[in-house]
């Protein structure tokens, strides 16, 4: 239910992660109960947008919560995503009661003041005393949110393809075809993705975008939808021998048949 605070939600997941064996959902909610650390990637739902504001002063003047433009931090800071705050923090953390009677939540960001006075971004006369980055209040408590329709929606898609998963011995997590299944929909719910492929790949749709030429790549986005070890390596194969594509942009016959078994 709605009162059922997000931490309790993810621990019963995580225990489900284990039943199931399944490192994706374990490592998803892991992150969520103790936060992102610096070198993991944060989901959509924790990238907020952020304004920027200042107080500067000199003898004469002082100027207190002045909007700075975005290209000026980007400039001073080298960061092209600076206006995205990414939201790291334990879901335990971010407070409902709190947040909902606050408009706007404060990020110190002081140790940007030097780089704005060093770029050159205001004028020389000017020193930059206080830097803080403002994110709406109603933006972080819909991370709390989106975690629960996320375990909601991963539950009842397992439910509906497994109706009997709460009981462990009902599912044998080892088989190729289950693994594949509990990812698919692991991508589908809780990433947000696109359908990917459910047991055999049946009246699937999976969007895969890749470099061209390098086979690494597919590999690798293969296998986050669930795609056996063995059908890469037979459309490895099927593109090696047939590497040019026509004129019509068609698949060369050996890939196109692989296409079609996966459809």
């Amino acid at each position: 239910s709605d009162g059922t605070p997000p931490s309790t939600l993810l621990r019963k997941c995580l225990v489900l992660a284990s039943k199931l064996d399944s490192n994706l959902l374990e490592d998803w909610v892991r992150h969520e109960l103790n936060g992102y650390p610096s070198d993991a990637e944060v989901p959509d739902y924790r990238r907020i947008p952020m304004n920027f504001k200042a107080s500067l002063q000199n003898i004469a003047y002082r100027y207190t919560g002045q909007p700075v433009p975005q290209v000026l931090v980007a400039k001073a800071t080298g960061m092209k995503d600076v206006g995205t705050f990414k939201c790291r923090q334990a879901i335990g953390t971010i407070s409902e009661d709190m947040l909902k009677d606050s408009g706007t939540l404060v990020v110190n960001l002081d140790n940007y003041a030097l780089l704005m006075d060093r770029a050159g971004c205001f004028d020389s006369s000017y020193t930059v005393t206080q830097f803080w980055g403002e994110i709406a209040a109603p933006s972080v408590l819909g991370i709390v949110d989106a975690v629960r329709n996320r375990v909601l929606e991963f539950a009842l898609a397992l439910s509906k393809k497994y109706p009997n998963a709460g009981e462990v011995g009902e599912i044998t997590v080892k088989e190729p075809a289950v693994e594949k299944t509990v990812n698919q929909i692991f991508n589908t719910t809780i990433n947000g993705g696109s359908a990917g492929i459910i047991g055999g790949a049946e009246h699937s749709t999976v969007n895969i975008t890749i470099n061209q030429g390098n086979f690494g790549d597919l590999r690798q986005q293969l296998k986050q939808q669930g795609i056996a070890e063995e059908d890469i390596k037979e459309l490895e194969v099927a593109i090696k021998s047939e590497p040019q594509i026509g004129a019509d942009k068609k698949y060369g016959p050996k890939v196109g048949q692989w296409v079609g078994k996966m459809l």
